[in-house]
């Protein structure tokens, strides 16, 4: 009879590494997935903080504040957004458009203007997402651009 030594034989770690490539296999492309969903979740807080902070103002001053540059917070609503908030992230930015309407809409014929929140971001599966989010809002994409309208229609 032959003593066995402790330990793990070649074809016992040889499994073990199969059964844990698969399961990355797996597992890695999702964890990918849930961060850009992350990344999403949080282009849609600042959205509606810039929505909400347009009302406040128009609460305030009965008027729109003006269009800013891309990645500009509009000096009009600094003091209406959270403190120290910024159009300009990591992943993306953003651009508050204020478009006057020249003629009337079809549909809406008392619309003197448009707003809308445009974002900016390199990687599209983001905007999709936040597409998919923002789904009942109108809203029109121009390459990695996405538009989202908060008032005027």
């Amino acid at each position: 009879m032959r003593l066995r030594r402790p330990g793990f034989t070649f074809v016992e770690i040889l499994m073990s590494m199969a059964v844990i490539a698969i399961l990355a296999g797996i597992v890695i492309p999702k964890t990918g997935d849930f961060i850009k969903r992350a990344k999403a979740a949080a282009v849609v807080g600042d959205i509606v903080a810039i929505r909400d902070g347009v009302y406040n103002y128009y609460t305030d001053s009965s008027a729109y504040p003006l269009t800013g540059a891309m990645g500009e917070v509009p000096p009009a609503l600094i003091s209406y957004l959270p403190i120290g908030f910024s159009f300009v992230k990591t992943d993306y930015s953003l651009q508050y458009n204020n478009w006057p309407v020249s003629q009337t809409i079809p549909g809406y014929p008392s619309t003197t203007g448009i707003i809308g929140i445009t974002v900016e971001t390199t990687d599209p599966r983001v905007g999709q997402l936040v597409q998919a989010l923002l789904a009942n809002w109108p809203q029109f994409q121009s390459g990695q651009n996405y538009t989202f309208i908060i008032f005027g229609l």
